[in-house]
């Protein structure tokens, strides 16, 4: 008899429903005997690794009760098989990625005052390696390297995007007092770090330069000890980006390390005022850094709703719809060489958003089992909150783009 799978041990924990279209199963993450109140959890951002003891503990983000005065998240760890939070982070702090072979978590907390990086053992609940921030520095990025003891961290000088900046990246390493530089950048502003799944020595950034200036590309890849650093070349029949803001930006890896997954525009985009992410032009990319070769699709209208994630077999892009497109989905990645794909998997309570860079997404993560997908969805209202959908053993038939644009409500 086979062992139950993540989603099938927390469909005995959290109470759920059945949806109507697809037949799958959709899970509320809200402990028993737990008070409940709207966002009081979530998925951390999407480039961010959340999953210990196979999956079983996911790092989430906890909001304080609406009225209680402070702001802001913790960050916790949640048990989907009994629903039981731990709490094993300094006060204060926000964990950014956790390991799960070794247990260390990098995290940002303030220590005598300095904003500090700090390697952080959590079964121990002890620090292993630390680096505060220098004065006249400011803090970009970081990402835990996945062999799990070995973190690099991003600071920079100036301001972006409108003054040159000045970018430099330490190694930090659990267990040693030293974190060198490892490379300078001048003209760049570096963030989104993301260690590579695939390879424990690959790791990749946004190199912004600044003053900005239309580019091709801005995702770089880089070692840690500087043999490879450079942005990705486009291949010759690889879309371009509009302009500066157009560009491929908020990516994730495929598990497999082949390809970098984001979105861009081939359209100009020009901010407004107010901001609104969901009024332009977004295409699905899946990169091979390698080559610069594209696999890429048009969204149909409705269906951007932010950032996105990919299965563990590095074969499904998932995703959640725009304002008033309550779904999630999955993308085919090597259907888009016939164009937009989509496979729907559930409904979520609906959720509104105006487009802003503060504004919650889904922030969808898929178990590292393969059985159910963890994603953010029902605000502003009551039903804001975390939830889990099951993965299913075949996924329904895939929506294209004539009838997408039909489909949508």
């Amino acid at each position: 008899m086979k062992n139950p799978t993540l989603f099938e041990q927390a469909r005995r924990v959290f109470p759920g429903w059945t949806d109507p279209h697809t037949g799958l199963t959709v899970l509320r993450l809200a402990p028993p005997g737990e008070p409940t109140w709207p966002r009081r959890f979530a998925t951390p951002y999407h480039q961010q690794r959340p999953f210990l003891d196979g999956g079983r503990w996911v790092l989430l983000r906890e909001y304080p009760p609406p009225d209680s005065g402070p702001k802001g998240y913790q960050s916790i760890l949640i048990d989907l098989t009994t629903g039981r939070i731990e709490r094993p982070f300094p006060p204060g702090a926000h964990a950014w990625d956790v390991d799960a072979t070794t247990g260390l978590a990098l995290i940002n907390h303030s220590v005598e005052g300095w904003f500090t990086t700090s390697l952080f053992d959590i079964t121990e609940r002890r620090i292993r390696a630390s680096l505060a921030l220098e004065p006249n520095w400011q803090w970009a990025s970081g990402t835990l390297l996945t062999d799990g003891r070995r973190a690099i961290l991003s600071h920079y000088q100036g301001r972006f995007y409108d003054e040159p900046c000045r970018s430099h990246f330490h190694r930090m390493t659990a267990d040693q007092d030293e974190a060198p530089i490892i490379f300078e950048l001048d003209g760049i502003f570096a963030n989104h770090l993301v260690a590579c799944p695939a390879d424990p020595d690959l790791f990749a950034y946004n190199a912004w330069p600044t003053p900005k200036r239309d580019v091709e590309g801005v995702t770089a890849v880089a070692t840690p000890d500087g043999r490879l650093n450079r942005v990705i070349a486009l291949a010759p029949q690889t879309p371009r980006p509009g302009n500066f803001y157009a560009v491929r930006d908020h990516y994730v890896w495929t598990p497999d390390g082949r390809r970098i997954v984001s979105y861009f525009s081939p359209e100009p985009i020009y901010p407004t005022v107010p901001f609104n992410h969901f009024l332009f032009d977004w295409w699905i990319s899946a990169l091979d850094w390698r080559t610069g070769e594209d696999l890429f699709a048009r969204y149909p209208p409705g269906r951007w709703g932010g950032h996105i994630q990919v299965t563990p077999d590095s074969r499904y892009i998932l995703a959640a719809g725009g304002p008033g497109y309550d779904w999630l989905y999955a993308i085919a990645i090597d259907e888009m060489k016939q164009g937009w794909n989509e496979h729907r998997l559930c409904r979520y309570p609906p959720t509104h958003s105006k487009g802003t860079n503060g504004d919650p997404f889904p922030y969808p993560f898929a178990l590292p089992d393969g059985s159910g997908v963890l994603f953010n969805a029902g605000w502003p209202g009551p039903d804001h909150g975390l939830y889990l959908a099951e993965w299913p053993c075949t996924l329904t038939p895939a929506v294209r783009p004539a009838e997408a644009v039909a489909a949508t409500p």
